[in-house]
């Protein structure tokens, strides 16, 4: 992406720098850069699955970077891609080609297990979408953030905002990943800002008009120093091979003009320069000065300069090459987010809105009460509520075929059953639980005997054995020298009742007591 190694040349005129340094000033945003960047956290929900919340973490990662320009008081403004320049077609071309190879790559990797290797080829296969940016084009507007999606390039509508005076809505700089900035002629940019502000800056002025390294800009102009950023290599146009960023330098600052530049690789035997080379560079240079824009005074596309004659009759009339022209409807629809600028189709609002809620702001419990009151509301009441006092030898008769439309509550009958399927589910699992945890072994459970003889004997047990009475609840209790073992039946039973007691005649105490076993002794409750 970018000016191939342009930044690394640079780096001695690029210095470190604060956001806050932007205070009370307006600093334009390279949209997809920040997206790019955010993308890469959940790059693999993107390819695998779009639609879930862990891939719109993106978008927190975008808005945590606008409010911390708010928080310094820099007011952002948000420029978003267009559709595809014709110029870039064969680098999109390539592009879509190696992420669709990565995306194999990290699929099979993932299968294999090698997770870690599959997030890596995932990285490299994410891609930004026009409906992805709608996504945040719909936060921003909530926000109140300003925005504007270019009809093409971001970097050309950035330069031309940077290019306006002070009090024309312009902005003082730029931040962005993207080195083709400085080949628009951007005045200010700001690279690798981190989420606490801290970024690198390059100032046009800067590198102008100081001496570093023994790099020296001060005999360029901007269209030298634009011709010096295409020979390196850029999007539009590949470099000559064995031609780089500084080649191009010295190339440049040794003959001072761009023709006899072009004249010298020709000739020169160790580059071997296409036949087309020289057309393509001068198209990409007309393109880098002229592309075209949008005009928001008058809601039209427009070239950011005015075109110059040579650079006219370099594009052979073909001003397509600047990006086609659209009508100002569309072109006005495009910039104010309401159209898709790849395939002119408008976004479905509906879908984009409420997923964009569900992943920023998920509505809280008081929220879905108030909801729900105000729907039940509008409802009709069916249902009369009377007072103890009023009802009290009343008879209240309901009409039993009452007509009800059963599309009309609907709604109401899709609460009622999540709300009473649960509870019925509970009670069922709870009755289960409570089956198994009663031991098999227990000896004081009810059995039947299979000797049906003793069961008649323990039938006519002496009613005064017992102790104990109760109108409540029953408990069974066993004698000690009736149980051989835990796993044994019980040979007699006692019939136990608790709460209300009385003593048994004395006589009957006596004699129970005087035994060496009571069965007294051994009454245990449940």
């Amino acid at each position: 992406m970018g000016i191939q190694n342009l930044l690394r040349f640079l780096k001695p005129f690029i210095e470190p720098v604060h956001i806050k340094k932007y205070s009370g000033k307006r600093v334009g945003i390279d949209a997809y850069s920040w997206l790019h960047k955010g993308a890469y956290s959940c790059s693999m929900e993107l390819c695998l699955n779009a639609q879930t919340d862990a891939a719109k973490r993106y978008l927190k990662y975008f808005m945590h970077h606008i409010n911390l320009l708010r928080h310094y008081n820099v007011t952002p403004v948000v420029v978003f891609d267009g559709g595809s320049i014709p110029c870039k077609s064969v680098t999109e071309h390539e592009r879509h080609r190696r992420r669709e190879s990565n995306l194999m790559l990290a699929k099979e990797k993932l299968k294999e297990g090698n997770a870690s290797a599959a997030i890596e080829f995932f990285q490299k296969a994410v891609h930004i979408t026009p409906s992805m940016a709608h996504q945040l084009i719909q936060i921003l507007r909530s926000e109140s953030v300003e925005f504007i999606v270019a009809p093409y390039e971001a970097d050309a509508q950035l330069a031309y905002l940077s290019a306006f005076d002070d009090d024309q809505g312009s902005i003082a700089a730029v931040i962005t990943e993207d080195s083709d900035l400085i080949a628009y002629g951007c005045k200010a940019v700001i690279f690798k800002m981190d989420r606490y502000g801290n970024g690198e800056e390059f100032l046009r002025d800067r590198v102008f008009n100081t001496v570093h390294g023994g790099l020296s800009f001060r005999n360029f102009d901007k269209e030298l120093f634009t011709g010096m950023c295409v020979l390196a290599g850029c999007d539009f146009l590949p470099s000559i091979p064995g031609i780089g960023t500084k080649r191009a330098y010295s190339l440049v600052s040794k003959y001072k003009n761009l023709d006899r530049v072009l004249s010298t690789l020709k000739f020169e035997r160790r580059y071997q320069m296409p036949e087309d080379y020289s057309e393509s560079f001068w198209k990409t240079v007309a393109v880098f000065h002229h592309a075209r824009i949008y005009d928001r005074e008058t809601k039209a596309l427009k070239p950011m300069k005015p075109l110059e004659q040579k650079h006219l009759q370099s594009l052979n009339g073909d001003l397509d090459l600047l990006g086609p022209e659209l009508p100002p409807s569309i072109a006005a629809a495009i910039a104010e987010g309401h159209l898709n600028p790849v395939t002119m189709e408008a976004f479905n609002y509906l879908s984009t809105a409420e997923s964009c809620s569900a992943s920023v702001n998920s509505p809280t419990f008081d929220d879905i009460d108030q909801d729900e009151t105000r729907v039940a509301s509008t409802q009709e009441s069916c249902i009369t509520i009377f007072s103890a006092n009023q009802a009290n030898g009343e008879y209240v008769t309901v009409p039993e075929d009452i007509a009800v439309d059963p599309k009309k509550y609907a709604k109401e009958a899709l609460a009622l059953g999540k709300l009473i399927a649960p509870l019925e589910g509970h009670r069922v699992a709870e009755h289960e639980v409570d089956r198994r945890t009663v031991p098999d072994n227990n000896p004081f459970k009810k059995r039947k005997l299979e000797n049906g003889k003793s069961e008649g004997r323990e039938s006519h047990m002496p009613e005064p054995v017992s102790g104990l009475t109760d109108e409540g609840t029953v408990m069974l209790c066993s004698l000690h020298d009736s149980q051989e073992s835990v796993e044994s039946k019980p040979k007699k039973r006692i019939l136990v009742r608790k709460e209300k007691f009385r003593k048994s005649n004395t006589n009957d105490s006596k004699s129970l007591n005087s035994e060496k076993n009571g069965i007294l002794k051994f009454f245990q409750r449940l």
